[in-house]
């Protein structure tokens, strides 16, 4: 089935039932062959309705997966939605994709910034994947590093397994041998 208009795609989204991501699977299938993906992706977040952002995030993520091409102000964007965006699927996902985005130098404090707020959030697995993103930035900057050491090995201490885990499997983790 191949999706052929942005409308379609929305539609898809607003279905979501909260449990199957075939559609977002089937969306993926489609955009990935299309030249436009990036801007649909991005179209389909800025809607503000839930079930479309937390599909398009889902698919956004598995693009960048698969390789998708952004630029340096795509960043910024992501840092915006991940502030704006209520829904813990969609910014769980948002987190995920930071694996596969550049995080220009411009953007460090930014982004180091929001993801120390969000290794506050209710959400275990949004705190866990937001020390994913302090990790990705000390790692590209050396001026986070002692501070994130310090949050890493406290986090170590006082979180869940799952959140450990997590840690654990961070590149800063891996280089740093904490």
């Amino acid at each position: 089935m191949g999706v052929e208009l942005n409308e379609s795609i929305k539609e898809l989204l607003r279905r979501y039932d909260g449990r199957s991501v075939e559609p977002f699977r089937l969306i993926t299938e489609d955009l990935a062959k299309r030249p436009d993906a990036l801007e649909v992706v991005i179209s389909i977040i800025d809607s503000n309705e839930p079930n479309a952002q937390v599909g398009g995030t889902w698919v956004l993520k598995r693009l960048l997966e698969l390789g998708l091409e952004t630029g340096g102000r795509f960043c910024s964007k992501v840092l915006f939605w991940l502030n704006s965006i209520s829904d813990q699927n969609a910014r769980l996902h948002l987190l995920q994709a930071f694996n596969h985005i550049n995080i220009p130098k411009s953007l460090h404090d930014r982004a180091y910034a929001l993801g120390l707020e969000l290794t506050t959030d209710r959400n275990t697995f949004v705190r866990a994947w937001a020390y994913n993103l302090i990790g990705l930035v000390a790692v590209a900057n050396p001026e986070f590093q002692a501070e994130t050491r310090v949050r890493f090995e406290n986090a170590m201490l006082t979180e869940t397994p799952s959140i450990k885990a997590r840690i654990r499997n961070t590149e800063f983790y891996k280089i740093k041998r904490l």
